[in-house]
């Protein structure tokens, strides 16, 4: 009998172990931020606060992935762990913002000339000239991005695929 309930307070323990973990931070999604908030930006603002956007990403990331690994700890001796805490609200909450200032980038067309359309039909003969160009800037653009660690692998594959998509 002893054997048995010392079984069982070991597989409650074990089992109960695994309830309140912290999210892993590859786990969190962003929460959903209007970009009309940025709408007035300048591509340059728009780019830099990008850039401040990505730096608190890795930030949140980081102290998300220490709490997990201490909850883990916590849980294995304790049978409960922390739970998430303010960086992971905060982790989706910057992640939302950096999709918002993404899609303001989209819509102001950084990275490509504003007047390609009204250059179309004056600039070359042939009518993929502009077009290709754009193209082609709007790709480095998101590649320098990427290389300066605003935008993840995933996300610069994302942003390619769009703008693929809209030449």
């Amino acid at each position: 009998m002893k054997k048995v309930s010392i079984a069982l307070v070991l597989s409650f323990l074990f089992l109960t172990g695994c309830f309140n973990l912290a999210t892993p931070p590859s786990q969190i999604s962003g929460s959903y931020t209007s970009e009309l908030q940025y709408q007035n930006f300048t591509c340059e603002q728009l780019s830099a606060e990008l850039s401040s956007l990505a730096r608190r990403e890795n930030q949140l990331a980081t102290a998300q992935e220490q709490r997990r690994k201490s909850s883990m700890m916590q849980a294995f001796w304790i049978g409960y762990g922390n739970g998430d805490g303010i960086e992971a609200a905060e982790l989706a909450n910057v992640r939302g913002e950096k999709e918002a200032v993404r899609k303001a980038i989209e819509a102001n067309r950084c990275g490509a000339s504003k007047g390609a359309s009204s250059q179309h039909s004056t600039t070359s003969s042939h009518p993929a000239g502009p077009l290709k160009a754009d193209l082609k800037r709007d790709l480095e653009t998101i590649e320098q991005w990427r290389s300066a660690g605003i935008l993840t692998e995933k996300e610069a594959g994302e942003l390619r695929r769009e703008t693929l998509q809209k030449y």
